[in-house]
């Protein structure tokens, strides 16, 4: 089987040559299938959509928005779900003796936590709430929207 570029970008990214998952040290758990296992079908039971890095600051990164601002010192985990990107980066904070980032955001109007991820809509203004508002807050404000866009181009 012969893969474009295209496709081999969309294979598990923590897959190491040899069978091994790079994410955490061990045996790849879909075997020889986890070469050609993709990220985004969630084949593994450790996909999902967190990155963990390692950034120039030694301070450990939690990511639901791909590639890092700060340039990373190293990557950790592609693509895991949450729960081994926060044991990732327990294990290693504690060794390091630093702290853990995270890009969860919390929201303006109901102060609640929330990863824009979580966010599903791809649509015209929601663009503009998603880093701002939790999906639940950003659904309910149907007209109050379009004053956010406002803002946006007048504030920046």
């Amino acid at each position: 089987m012969r893969l474009t570029e295209e496709d081999a970008a969309k294979l598990c990214q923590n897959f190491v040559q040899g069978g091994r998952c790079h994410a955490t040290g061990g045996n790849c758990l879909l075997g020889s299938r986890g070469m050609y296992a993709k990220n985004q079908d969630h084949e593994c039971e450790l996909h999902g959509g967190f990155d963990v890095w390692l950034t120039e600051r030694n301070a450990l990164l939690i990511s639901d928005l791909g590639f890092p601002s700060e340039e990373p010192k190293q990557c950790l985990a592609l693509g895991v779900n949450e729960a081994l990107a926060r044991r990732i980066s327990q294990a290693r904070a504690q060794a390091l003796r630093t702290s853990v980032l995270t890009t969860q955001r919390t929201c303006f109007q109901c102060h609640k936590q929330y990863w824009t991820s979580e966010h599903m809509e791809k649509e015209g203004l929601r663009e503009v709430g998603k880093s701002k508002f939790c999906p639940h807050c950003l659904s309910k404000m149907g007209k109050d929207l379009e004053k956010l866009d406002a803002q946006r181009y007048w504030c920046g």
